[in-house]
């Protein structure tokens, strides 16, 4: 009786602390409406006093973090009522952690959660690539300086929900900004897994890292075999060679196997990169060489360029 009564005590507190995030949810809403009607003045032509406009976009920030203080207190009094639902069951058939890691994919080696304010004594002189989860779906990265809260890193993503937002399939910029106040933020201190996360992220997304230059890599494949591929592969490299060249840039080439090669261009002079790709690519086509993959960061695409880039050379069949 006594584990009863706890029970329906858990519960009503439960219900207690659900009432709280319903309100909170609510105050955010309501805060989100005048923020973004003011939005709306704001494109329509009309003058709206910047204070008033900060005022509106700092309430918003203020009922999210009372959203989020609702959430996790109405979780921790919800996840006490769990034990008791299974209580009838035996040991062996108790629940497993299989059901929570299916909600949630295990995080990446070097993961850190980004607080929303960060002391003044943590942050650094470098820059730091912060990305922004909406549950499973990345909805942007930001390189921002090295010790910068969640906060202000919500608030220069939002900057760019306009432009980044998927109006193909009719997601609307407010839609995403919302996403983006919602987000957790994230850092990962290990290389290798901001290197991968950089090149599942469009062109526009992507954002180099510190003390690198912009660069493009193009990985290219000779249909020939034997030494009739290496004679092709070498030609191929002499003609992307004289691009690069005529373009003022260096080019550094690796072989990948017997038929494939990997080169890579990188200079500060981002246009000149946007144009050497358009020509190395034409190139490419001229030599009768097919390209395999494509990657590229930090350069001004030429206006002709389609934007289109191949599978990467892990997913492509070989033949």
């Amino acid at each position: 009786m006594a584990e009863r009564g706890g029970s329906i005590d858990a519960l009503r507190k439960a219900v207690e602390f659900a009432h709280y995030l319903a309100k909170d949810a609510e105050e955010l809403l309501e805060a989100v409406n005048e923020r973004d009607a003011l939005l709306v003045k704001i494109e329509e032509g009309e003058e709206i006093d910047e204070a008033t406009l900060q005022q509106a976009n700092e309430a918003v920030l203020e009922f999210t973090r009372g959203l989020r203080s609702g959430i996790h207190e109405f979780r921790k009094r919800a996840d006490r009522l769990a034990p008791d639902a299974d209580a009838s069951a035996p040991p062996a058939a108790a629940p497993t952690p299989v059901v929570a890691a299916a909600s949630e994919p295990p995080a990446p080696t070097g993961l850190r959660e980004v607080p929303d304010y960060v002391p003044a004594t943590q942050q650094g002189e470098g820059l730091v690539t912060y990305w922004l989860w909406y549950g499973d779906e990345c909805v942007g990265s930001k390189r921002m300086p090295m010790g910068t809260g969640a906060v202000d890193v919500r608030n220069a993503a939002a900057n760019e929900a306009v432009i980044f937002c998927d109006r193909a399939n009719g997601e609307i910029p407010s839609e995403r900004r919302n996403q983006i106040f919602h987000a957790t933020v994230r850092v990962y201190d290990d290389l290798a897994v901001q290197e991968q996360m950089r090149r599942e992220r469009p062109f526009e997304g992507r954002g180099l890292f510190p003390n690198e230059l912009p660069f493009l890599e193009l990985t290219f494949r000779s249909p020939l075999a034997g030494a009739g591929a290496a004679a092709h592969i070498g030609d191929v490299t002499v003609g992307l060679q004289d691009v690069a060249f005529g373009e003022g840039l260096e080019l550094s080439a690796w072989p990948r196997d017997d038929s494939q090669r990997l080169v890579r261009i990188e200079s500060a002079d981002r246009e000149a990169l946007g144009r050497a790709e358009v020509a190395m690519k034409a190139c490419l086509v001229e030599r009768d060489a097919e390209l395999v993959a494509e990657f590229g960061v930090g350069y001004v695409r030429s206006e002709g360029l389609v934007h289109s880039e191949p599978e990467p050379e892990t997913e492509r069949p070989r033949g």
